[in-house]
């Protein structure tokens, strides 16, 4: 399948161009890197080797060139891409001992220079390490966590040079130990917010380990939230503001019903700013249609990502996310004799909650966006939404369902939460399976959408017209 471009005529149109289509059957993973100077990149990961492929601004290949990173089998950490180069961070053995390297490569995958970050002299076993990278993709930060607690070290990309190495020890913590909440700042500083486990204690707390400018020592603070539990933590650091924004779903302790959103603005060097913004009675009957219970809050939902605005407020977005196994605990024996718990799961993602903030901790607008998306046994993968931020709008793409010939749609939400609904495209006799949450904006009006289906993949390269 080569290469095309389709012209979609809507109130305000877009162009979408489709990419050749590639074989992924030998992939261990790939990851789209964006725009490197005039290619599109995109890494893959086939195990034992690692390739890229260029596109042109018409998504056509222009080339594929594999990338030597050593003698052993290197564990890739992380691909970061800048405007004019790459960063490869892997983790490989060099006589016994474990290196994690960092390799720059200019955009038509010349090596510019190698870099040994730190070693791992006693591992005998092979460290699971992640990455967390900043917003200006100019820091990453590199942890690895046991049951006592987590190894940090924050890294500058451009100047090679590592900033900090932190230790935090979480043993007898009484802590919920929850590490997605993990935040790294443009100047390579990190965040982690961890809620008290609720069952030691009524009064509850929000812990935010952070680390200090300068120096290797972490700091701790404690934000007290009285007698509400803390259902999920989402946090992103706002630049402008120079401070760090929690939010997510609140409720009563030990209930299973969300009341409302909280709202928390931490800095160092002022006292936290928490609000509680309860559900209004319109929202919980739109949600839960008119009954008994309609009134008692919202199940099922979680905080999937935050808009920073402008003024210092922020949108916070949580979708309805669902799980059923349709197969028993018990474990099934496979071919090859080994026993697996992976049982038949379906699952649906549907409506979104949208809560403005105000600067002050106080409320805008609170809105929900219909959605209704079921699959079976796919991961997900083809479910969810991509949130697409101009200054104006925000923009929600996702499947209008989960089937093989398919509508793309979305919603356009203003400042003021004006909302209109969109159809995008369809996907009819070309062979699509978009997975929007795990597409790429690359500009203010363009994005890059990955396309999955038996085992072959398109990248889709949506360009609207304001």
């Amino acid at each position: 399948m080569m290469a095309s471009t389709l012209f979609v005529p809507t109130a305000q149109s877009q162009v979408v161009t489709i990419s050749d289509e590639l074989a992924l059957r030998n992939d261990y993973a790939y990851s789209i890197l964006g725009w490197v100077k005039d290619d599109m990149l995109l890494f893959r990961d086939k195990g034992s080797s690692f390739f890229i492929q260029s596109f042109n601004r018409d998504l056509h290949l222009k080339w594929e060139r594999e990338m030597f990173l050593g003698e052993g089998r290197p564990d890739i950490i992380g691909v970061v891409a800048h405007s004019d180069r790459f960063h490869v961070l892997f983790g490989t053995r060099i006589k016994g001992i474990y290196h994690i390297m960092h390799y720059v490569y200019s955009h038509d995958v010349n090596l510019i220079d190698t870099s040994s970050m730190t070693v791992y002299e006693n591992a005998f076993v092979t460290p699971r390490i992640f990455m967390e990278e900043s917003e200006d993709k100019s820091k990453v930060l590199l942890f690895e966590y046991q049951k006592r607690g987590l190894t940090l070290l924050s890294y500058d990309l451009d100047a090679k040079a590592i900033g900090t190495v932190s230790r935090i020890n979480l043993e007898g913590k009484n802590l919920i130990e929850d590490f997605r909440s993990i935040v790294v700042n443009n100047r390579g500083e990190f965040f982690i917010a961890l809620q008290s486990n609720k069952l030691n204690q009524r009064t509850q707390y929000l812990h935010i380990y952070s680390s200090s400018p300068g120096s290797y020592q972490v700091l701790h603070d404690t934000i007290r939230l009285g007698e509400q539990e803390l259902m999920d933590i989402h946090p992103v650091f706002d630049h402008q503001q120079n401070s760090l924004v929690v939010t997510g779903l609140y409720g009563d302790i030990n209930a299973n019903r969300a009341k409302g959103i909280y709202f928390i603005r931490y800095d160092n060097n002022r006292a936290p700013l928490l609000s509680y913004l309860p559900f209004d009675e319109e929202l919980l009957t739109e949600i839960n249609g008119r009954g008994s219970g309609s009134s008692k809050g919202v199940s099922d939902f979680t905080v999937q990502d935050v808009a920073l605005r402008a003024d210092g407020g922020v949108v916070i977005i949580a979708e309805m996310v669902k799980e059923f196994s349709r197969r028993s605990s018990l474990p099934m024996a496979r071919g090859s004799g080994s026993y697996l718990r992976d049982g038949w799961v379906d699952y649906y993602f549907e409506d979104l909650i949208l809560c403005a903030v105000h600067p002050d901790g106080t409320e805008h607008w609170e809105k929900v966006l219909r959605k209704r998306q079921y699959s079976q046994d796919d991961g997900a993968m083809y479910s969810s939404f991509m949130l697409f931020r101009t200054p104006e709008r925000l923009r929600f793409l996702f499947n209008d369902e989960i089937k093989q010939e398919n509508t793309v749609g979305g919603y356009e939400v203003s400042g003021t939460g004006y909302i209109e609904r969109k159809t995008v495209f369809n996907t009819d006799y070309h062979k699509l399976k978009l997975r929007f949450k795990d597409g790429i904006q690359v500009a203010y009006n363009e994005c890059i959408v990955p396309s999955e289906r038996n085992n072959r993949l398109n990248l889709i390269r949506i360009k609207f017209a304001d």
